[in-house]
C-alpha cells in the first residue's frame, strides 16, 4: 500500500514501510501543493542555462511544475475546441455525442452566466473570453485529481492572475462604455447626498479591489482544501500503520476524490459568474 501511495505521489519516499524518517503531515501537504521545479532534462536544462536570472532582478522565469501545468490545459483547450468548432460550422444534423457534449457546455456558460449580465449585443463579444475562463479553470482543477499531475488553481498566483484579467475587465469595460470621469463618478449611486458623496467614493473604489481578491481565494482556499483533507486521510496508513485504518483512510480519501469532482465544476461555475456579474455591471452607472 505504502508503495502505491509513493507512485501516485502522495506519499515520499522516507515513509515507505514505516522504516526511515518520517514526514510531518504539514511537510507532506507543502510537498504535494508546492511550485516544486521540474527535474527532467529538458527543463533543468533551460532552468539551469537560459532561465537562472531573474528578470528586472525581481521576476523568476524559471518553468515550474504549475507552469507545466497550464501550458497542459492550453493544448487540450486548443485539442479539443479547435475540432469542435469546425465540426459545429458544419450543416449537419447528426454529431457525435464528443461534440454534442462540449456544445451543451458551452451553451451552459451563454445562457446561464453570459446573458443574463450581458445585452445580447455584448453577450456575443463577450463569449470567447468567458468560455476560456470557465474552461480553463475547469480543466486546471480536474488536473488535480489525477494522480501525479497538479492543481494549477491551487496556488495563490494563478488565482490572483485570473482574478486580475477580472479586475482588468471591470475598469476597462467601464470605462470604455462610460468615459473615464463618468465611471468613476458613477461607482457612487445617484441621488446619494454630497455630504456622504466623499465618503462613500474611496468605500466604492475600496470594494472595487475586494472583489478580485474575494475571487482569489475563494478558488485557492477551496481547490487547496480538498486536496489537504485527502492528504490527511492518507496520512493516517503512515501513522497508524494498520490495514484497517488504510480502509477507512483511502475509502475517505475516495469519498473527497469524489466531491472534488463536484467542486472542480462548481468552484469553475462561481469564479466565472461572478465575474461575468462584476463586467456586465460596469457597462452602466449605478
Amino acid at each position: 500500500m505504502f508503495r502505491l501511495l509513493q507512485i501516485i505521489n502522495f506519499l515520499p519516499a522516507s515513509a515507505e514501510g514505516g522504516h526511515g524518517e518520517e514526514e510531518s503531515v504539514g511537510a507532506m501537504v507543502v510537498h504535494h501543493l508546492g511550485d516544486n521545479l521540474p527535474h527532467f532534462w529538458p527543463i533543468s536544462y533551460i532552468n539551469e542555462h537560459l532561465l537562472n536570472e531573474k528578470l528586472f532582478g525581481i521576476f523568476d522565469m524559471r518553468i515550474t511544475s504549475l507552469v507545466l501545468m497550464m501550458w497542459l490545459v492550453a493544448v487540450l483547450l486548443i485539442v479539443i475546441f479547435v475540432p469542435v468548432a469546425r465540426a459545429l460550422k458544419k450543416e449537419t444534423v447528426s454529431r457525435s455525442k464528443w461534440v454534442n457534449m462540449w456544445e451543451a457546455l458551452v451553451s451552459y456558460v451563454h445562457d446561464d452566466i453570459v446573458a443574463p449580465n450581458f445585452d445580447h449585443h455584448y453577450a456575443k463579444k463577450a463569449m470567447p473570453y468567458f468560455c476560456t475562463l470557465f474552461f480553463f479553470i475547469l480543466l486546471s482543477n480536474l488536473m488535480g485529481l489525477i494522480p501525479g499531475l497538479r492543481t494549477s488553481t491551487g496556488n495563490l498566483a494563478v488565482t490572483a492572475g485570473l482574478a486580475l484579467l477580472t479586475l482588468l475587465g471591470i475598469i476597462g469595460v467601464g470605462i470604455i462604455k462610460q468615459g473615464p470621469l463618468s465611471y468613476f463618478i458613477g461607482l457612487v449611486p445617484h441621488g446619494v447626498p454630497a455630504a456622504l458623496y466623499v465618503l462613500m467614493l474611496p468605500i466604492e473604489i475600496v470594494s472595487l479591489f475586494i472583489k478580485p481578491f474575494s475571487l482569489t481565494i475563494r478558488l485557492f482556499a477551496n481547490m487547496t482544501g480538498g486536496h489537504v483533507v485527502v492528504i490527511i486521510f492518507l496520512y493516517l496508513v503512515m501513522m497508524f500503520q494498520s490495514y484497517w485504518v488504510g480502509i477507512g483512510s483511502v475509502a475517505g480519501a475516495l469519498m473527497i476524490y469524489f466531491l472534488e469532482l463536484l467542486v472542480a465544476f462548481i468552484q469553475a461555475y462561481i469564479f466565472t459568474s461572478l465575474s461575468a456579474m462584476f463586467i456586465g455591471s460596469s457597462l452602466h452607472a449605478h
